[in-house]
């Protein structure tokens, strides 16, 4: 797959250096009605609906997602077009990590000199994969208590600076990392912010209305975190039953759930053994939980085996990876779908104390 996909980026780079050639670089562009525009393109939709938030009604501002609705960004291969794209784009922002290596090769080819490019896994302390565990076909518990998790007033005070490190050096120190990052609500309203820095930066007249928007982003962030600390508060039980890949460990470290899952959050594997399917089985009955999890964008098959063999209820939980072309074209935002993932979390919880 590696090989496929070196070979995809040589071919679309090679066309983007015939396709251009005389191109200027991507600077501010004035459209047809004399005003500024600044193009703003981000991989993935989390970072697209930050950008949007923080934009808001400001016209100047053309946003883009460059992977299509409904696509895998496990799998996503850009085009030529997709790179020419990706050249004219003013401010370029890309989640990085081995789902995304296409993008550094891509961007090294790109005559767009002056754009500004944000890897956001570079403002965060990211975490291991948990490999250690896939003897137990891959469980891992975090016994976080609640007040052990991210201290969000504390963060609002020393901001979003500690703990940082590049992304680079924490994946040479640790191998590899979960690069879900967007997952946690607290890491989300940092990147919101992060994102408003840098536009503020490109746009200085527009900072009012830019940090405005942000600080109105981050309000609505805070009531779903409450949410999701309410739910978990009150439950007794902090465990969760993935019958899919599980890219949410930034989440259930966040809220201190423990959780099982057939494959890690970046695993290329679709079908599981029986193994893993009995053992996922076994852990909902012996810990007697009512609820098990698949993701968006998934096959729901391993889910309805589970279900048959157990009489428990699926629920979808939404990663935020991306999202369906009829959520696209409807504005659905990251907060809407961490409401959804609530309400999921509190129906399966409230199933288990029954």
């Amino acid at each position: 797959m590696k090989v496929l996909r070196k070979c995809i980026v040589l071919f679309c780079c090679i066309a983007l250096c015939s396709g251009m050639a005389g191109c200027g670089s991507a600077e501010r562009k004035e459209n047809n009605s004399g005003t500024y525009k600044l193009t703003v393109m981000t991989t993935l939709f989390p970072y697209y609906d930050f950008v949007r938030a923080v934009v808001g009604e400001e016209k100047e501002v053309h946003v883009e997602l460059l992977m299509s609705p409904g696509q895998d960004s496990h799998s996503f291969e850009p085009t030529p077009s997709d790179i020419v794209k990706m050249d004219e784009a003013d401010v370029f922002i890309y989640n990085g990590g081995s789902i995304e290596n296409w993008v550094e090769e891509v961007m090294d080819s790109l005559e767009n000199k002056s754009q500004i490019r944000m890897r956001m896994m570079d403002y965060v302390e990211v975490l291991e994969e948990d490999h250690e565990n896939l003897n137990e076909i891959y469980g891992a518990g975090h016994n976080h208590e609640m007040e052990e998790g991210h201290d969000h007033e504390e963060e609002e005070e020393n901001g979003y600076e500690e703990g940082e490190k590049h992304g680079d050096e924490e994946e040479e120190e640790h191998g590899e990392v979960d690069e879900h990052i967007w997952t946690s609500p607290a890491y989300a309203m940092r990147l919101v912010q992060r994102i408003c820095d840098t536009l503020c930066e490109v746009m200085p007249e527009k900072e009012n209305i830019f940090r405005k928007n942000a600080k109105d982003y981050v309000n609505q962030i805070k009531k779903v975190d409450k949410q999701f600390i309410n739910i978990v508060n009150h439950s007794q039980k902090k465990e969760i039953i993935f019958a899919d890949k599980f890219p949410l460990k930034y989440f259930a470290q966040e809220y201190g759930l423990n959780y099982y899952a057939a494959f890690l959050g970046c695993s290329g594997d679709t079908e599981p053994s029986a193994k893993t399917v009995a053992f996922l089985i076994d852990k909902i009955k012996e810990r007697g939980i009512n609820g098990v999890f698949y993701l968006e964008l998934s096959s729901q098959a391993m889910a309805d085996v589970i279900c048959d063999d157990t009489d428990v209820k699926k629920y979808q939980f939404h990663s935020c990876h991306n999202i369906t072309q009829e959520q696209f074209d409807s504005g659905v935002t990251y907060v809407d779908l961490m409401w959804e993932n609530a309400e999921a979390l509190a129906e399966v919880f409230n199933e288990t104390e029954k």
